[in-house]
């Protein structure tokens, strides 16, 4: 493994070397990400857009190319940009400075906001060889309806500092309280679960949960892309409700990530994960007379993906990924092959998976995407009649501007029977519990339809109606045999006979960006949750329920 890692560095740190530091901007700051998709849709930029977060740096690029169009914005988004500028100067601007909350805010010689090249900060330095930045993480939700209120609140803090022309580091802490443990692995909500801690010992309210996240990680660039050992999520495929592929959902984990571009048309995306697998390992599990300690099986994940774009706009991406478990392979260390060949050689029963993404941004306005899910492939079994193939389908497209300020999206989502399941406990399609691709799981269909307005910088208004649907869970027994037809029973298994879950809703929902980090969300939504068996969704939000809810949050 060390070998392996002084290979990539040095690939990676040879000859024309970027002075682009590498940390990464989360999903949850969704609004830069949104912005830079309508300028992408609207032929400003060009955007791989099938694997996030993005970094920092990366933004900061597209920003300054969206600079050399800025004549083609209307004036929304012109101001949007200047937003966005005073966050990301940081990565652009290397002369020396120190900036702090209050430096400059009162007083005759303050600077106003408008006026400001670069956000304010908690903490903020810079010289010609060493960046570092300190910002507080505040904010709380509050959900409302007939059936009762919940309430998250989170607090922490997160640091970034970049060193040389290579290093890139950061880390993000909050501690997290919910009065209801609205996210758990079973319910069927995109929020990010956690690492529940229950019952939370000196509240008087039972009910409630407590959580820690740590993401954070060290990061080496160079001409051709970089590599960092970190601990974040990974959200791949296309998409505006939900990605199929990997998405945001499962808790973070640490885990070696590489990307490298050797030129404008091909990318290399890859990952190698410890996961959390939750299942005891009884032969390490020590006893004592006063307790237990428990310990976990290990687990595993080996991902790449591969983007191609042979015209202009065009970007197609293919890739797979295997989990495996117990014993750590360093074959899995390897960045491009295909994994489930392999897992052959080595006999580790690893779960395979291969994905698929298709996004076409040629006509102006809009964008176009297809991502495919194949969870435990087979090729030989797919053409065979009546075989089980447990896969998830997303097609959808946004069109942006044709109406200024407005933009359609339209998204739908099919998970077969089985997608995401697998019949090893070690070796599922999890981490902490929780799925880590499509938040519905299998034998599940989605409807996404929203219509976006933004009236004013940062500012959107959006109107959603969202149709969701599940059919019953399969086990996923791959012995079991039909004693009249001698049939593999797990080829049986039909799509939806009848539903166990479904949800329709229409809402109305207003964000607004106070200051950079400083944001205000409120939701009004109209939802009907029928759940035959109570297990897919909190008591809460199940039934005919109009339930309102109210974001702020410093940080992100």
């Amino acid at each position: 493994m060390k070998n392996y890692l002084r290979i990539v560095l040095f690939l990676l740190l040879t000859s024309n070397i970027s002075n682009a530091q590498v940390v990464f901007q989360h999903v949850d700051y969704s609004q830069v990400y949104d912005y830079l998709d309508e300028m992408a849709n609207m032929k400003v930029i060009e955007l791989n857009s099938a694997v996030k977060p993005y970094t920092r740096i990366f933004i900061a690029e597209k920003l300054s190319e969206i600079r050399n169009k800025k004549e083609t914005l209307n004036k929304r988004q012109q101001e949007e940009w200047k937003f966005y500028m005073r966050e990301y100067s940081k990565e652009l601007d290397a002369s020396s400075q120190t900036d702090f909350l209050t430096k400059k805010m009162f007083g005759a010689d303050r600077t106003k906001f408008r006026d400001r090249e670069k956000r304010v900060d908690l903490f903020y330095f810079r010289d010609s060889t060493f960046m570092f930045t300190l910002n507080p993480i505040l904010g709380a939700q509050f959900w409302t309806n007939d059936s009762g209120n919940v309430y998250h609140r989170w607090n922490g803090a997160e640091m970034m500092f970049y060193a040389g022309k290579h290093l890139g580091v950061y880390a993000n802490l909050r501690d997290n309280y919910m009065s209801k443990a609205i996210t758990s692995p079973d319910f069927l909500t995109q929020q990010t679960g956690g690492g529940f801690k229950n019952p939370t010992y000196g509240f008087s309210n039972r009910d409630a949960v407590e959580y820690s996240e740590m993401r954070g990680g060290i990061t080496f660039n160079g001409k051709w892309g970089y590599i960092g050992l970190i601990k974040d999520h990974n959200v791949w495929g296309n998409n505006y409700n939900g990605a199929n592929i990997l998405s945001s959902r499962a808790p973070s984990f640490a885990q070696i990530r590489l990307q490298v571009k050797p030129s404008k048309w091909l990318e290399l995306n890859y990952f190698h994960g410890w996961l959390s697998s939750k299942v005891i390992d009884t032969a390490a599990t020590q006893f004592y007379g006063t307790g237990t300690t428990t310990a976990y099986v290990p687990k595993y994940m080996a991902a790449n993906f591969i983007t191609v774009k042979p015209v202009k706009n065009l970007h197609f991406s293919i890739g797979n990924s295997i989990i495996y478990s117990q014993d750590f392979n360093a074959g899995f260390l390897i960045p491009f092959i295909f994994y489930k060949s392999l897992d052959h050689t080595y006999s580790t029963l690893g779960n395979s998976q291969l994905f698929v993404d298709l996004s076409v941004r040629n006509l102006k306005h809009c964008h176009f995407y297809v991502t495919g899910f194949f969870d435990d492939i087979s090729f030989g079994r797919l053409f065979e009649e009546n075989a089980l193939n447990p896969w998830s389908i997303k097609a959808g497209t946004r069109i942006s501007n044709i109406i200024k300020n407005v933009s359609l999206t339209a998204e739908y989502t099919r998970n077969n029977v089985l997608a995401y399941k697998h019949f090893n406990p070690e070796t599922t399609f999890e981490t902490t519990k929780y799925n880590m691709g499509h938040y519905l799981r299998d034998n599940a269909q989605d409807i996404f339809l929203m219509v976006s307005f933004k009236p004013v910088a940062r500012l959107s208004v959006d109107l959603i109606y969202n149709y969701s649907n599940k059919g019953p869970d399969y086990p996923d027994d791959r012995n079991a045999v039909d004693p009249v037809t001698g049939q593999d029973i797990i080829f049986t298994y039909p799509f939806q006979k009848k539903l166990i879950w479904e949800k329709t809703a229409y809402a109305v929902q207003a964000q607004y960006d106070i200051l950079n980090d400083f944001t205000i969300r409120a939701k009004v939504e109209m939802a009907d949750v029928k759940d035959e068996n109570g297990v897919y969704t909190h008591p809460l939000f199940q039934g005919d329920q109009m339930t309102t809810s109210l974001m702020l949050t410093v940080g992100f």
